[in-house]
């Protein structure tokens, strides 16, 4: 039987690697119902056109069994300031009548039960969306030390559609991140595939690495009661 221990709502913008990676990590007994939201891109603009989708597309699971029902997009659950990922939970809720979860408000979980204090951040986004994320890290109490977008855009990513980019980009991109003063590294974003790489970062940087993937399984799980241990997943999950 799916969904013995949970069944879990997820709601992200158009792209698989959301699906791929929970149905490949996720303990046994645990189950993933998927919506979409059209998305132009994780611009201001682009990230209000999502935003506004979000109670509509939650409604859908008024009548659905799930445990959760999870936003799983970093910069649109950020990008209007300090409470706006709780604002987000709140239309959830409303709508659906289910528990709801952000991946920005996973994130701030993430580095809280890691006592992280000092933050180098990560991003795929132009320049206006990491300073809305710095702020709202800020806001929540987290220096970030250092936030950095990573050359490609929403569509293109060397020739290729960004949930492409493969592990090599990624990791040879966060390898090149200056950490100084940063007890923890946020590699932010539910477009990119990450959940192959938490473990060897968190070698070769020699700090605790937070994923937005990792972070919204790990926080989905835990709100769901589910306290399994995923091997591989970095510090965050032997907690």
């Amino acid at each position: 039987m799916y969904g013995w221990r949970a069944k879990i709502g997820l709601i992200t913008p158009i792209s698989e690697n959301a699906e791929h990676a929970f149905h490949i990590y996720a303990p046994e007994g645990v189950s993933f119902s998927s919506m979409k939201i059209q998305f132009p891109g994780p611009t201001p603009e682009g990230l209000a056109i999502l935003t506004d989708q979000l109670e509509a597309t939650a409604a859908v699971y008024k009548n659905y069994d799930a445990d959760l029902v999870v936003f799983g997009c970093t910069s649109g659950s950020c990008i209007k300031g300090f409470g706006w990922d709780q604002e987000c939970i709140r239309q959830i809720e409303r709508a659906s009548g289910k528990p709801g979860l952000t991946t920005s408000t996973a994130v701030l979980e993430a580095l809280r039960a890691l006592g992280s204090k000092k933050v180098a951040v990560l991003t795929p986004y132009p320049q206006a969306t990491n300073d809305a994320e710095k702020k709202f890290l800020e806001d929540n109490g987290f220096a970030v030390t250092n936030i950095v977008g990573m050359d490609v855009s929403y569509v293109r990513c060397d020739g290729r559609k960004m949930e492409a980019c493969d592990e090599y980009f990624l990791y040879r991109n966060a390898m090149k991140m200056d950490l100084k003063g940063a007890d923890t590294f946020f590699l932010s974003c539910m477009g990119l595939s990450t959940m192959e790489i938490v473990d060897e970062l968190e070698t070769a940087l020699g700090v605790p690495v937070v994923t937005s993937h990792q972070a919204t399984l790990w926080s989905a799980l835990r709100h769901c009661r589910v306290g399994a241990v995923v091997p591989k997943m970095g510090k965050l999950f032997t907690l």
